[in-house]
């Protein structure tokens, strides 16, 4: 999860270098493309450990998961209308959540998965 984590961060870094067009390689909508596909395969594998592993906040979490998804659908859609704004706010988003998500709500899984003897 922790690399899975890191290549997330990679994502929205680079979305951010071509928001101010700082030698990006990809475009804004390659970014978002690669962002969606590359967080739902993680919010899922996440899911499934957390399942397997009967994590007591796990109604919580996958709670968690599903606002995010509606919020980055919902910005999708904007970005039709109104693209630049839109690619703003879903740059703020991105990393808003997920930075947010990775350190409060994911430590607290990895301690109680690491008291399972999950690695």
């Amino acid at each position: 999860m922790d690399m899975q984590h890191k290549k997330l961060i990679e994502l929205i870094n680079e979305l951010y270098k071509e928001l101010r067009k700082e030698e990006s390689s990809k475009s804004v909508e390659d970014i978002l493309a690669e962002m969606t596909t590359y967080a739902e395969k993680h919010l899922q594998e996440e899911e499934s450990i957390l399942e397997t592993h009967d994590y007591p906040d796990y109604a919580n979490h996958i709670a968690m998961h599903q606002s995010y998804r509606d919020k980055l659908t919902a910005l999708i859609v904007e970005s039709k209308n109104d693209h630049e704004s839109a690619i703003n706010n879903t740059y703020a988003f991105l990393r808003q959540w997920w930075m947010g998500h990775i350190v409060a709500e994911d430590k607290k899984y990895g301690e109680f998965l690491k008291s399972k003897g999950v690695e």
